[in-house]
């Protein structure tokens, strides 16, 4: 499996409407493009298989590399988990890393089951007392 997402570019699905996919009326058509032409079915597989992985399973909708949502969410269940990457991918182009003491770096602690320190920590506790009292996570603008 690509590390990338170059696999998509090859997808079948690429130049199909994209309708057919959440309709049941075209249901059989999407699962034969992927079941029988799709020549990157299983890196689909894989891809849908982690994005879908804190998914409830009544929101797995349409057809993803073959499968219905409940026929994703029966593998799932059965305990295909997706590949996990051997080495954390390097830091690319994008956002900068949220820097300790502050709620994005506890999040990404948690996330990547990294130790939490007492700053992390302390910002977290303090976005959730701002949350509590105001409703909203977003940041009150300057006056």
């Amino acid at each position: 499996m690509e590390t990338s997402r170059e696999w998509e570019l090859k997808a079948a699905c690429r130049w199909e409407d994209p309708d057919i996919w959440f309709s049941k009326a075209t249901w059989t058509k999407a699962k034969r493009i992927c079941n029988q032409v799709c020549p990157v079915r299983e890196e689909c597989l894989e891809a849908i298989l982690a994005r879908e992985s804190l998914t409830a399973d009544t929101y797995r909708v349409g057809i993803v590399a073959g499968l219905t949502g409940a026929q994703r969410a029966k593998l799932h269940a059965a305990g295909r988990a997706p590949k996990k990457k051997a080495t954390p991918k390097p830091p690319g182009p994008g956002r900068p890393r949220a820097e300790c003491g502050t709620k994005s770096a506890y999040e990404r602690h948690r996330r990547n089951g990294e130790p939490i320190d007492q700053a992390c920590r302390d910002a977290n506790a303090q976005a959730g007392r701002e949350y509590r009292r105001t409703g909203s996570t977003k940041v009150p603008a300057p006056c």
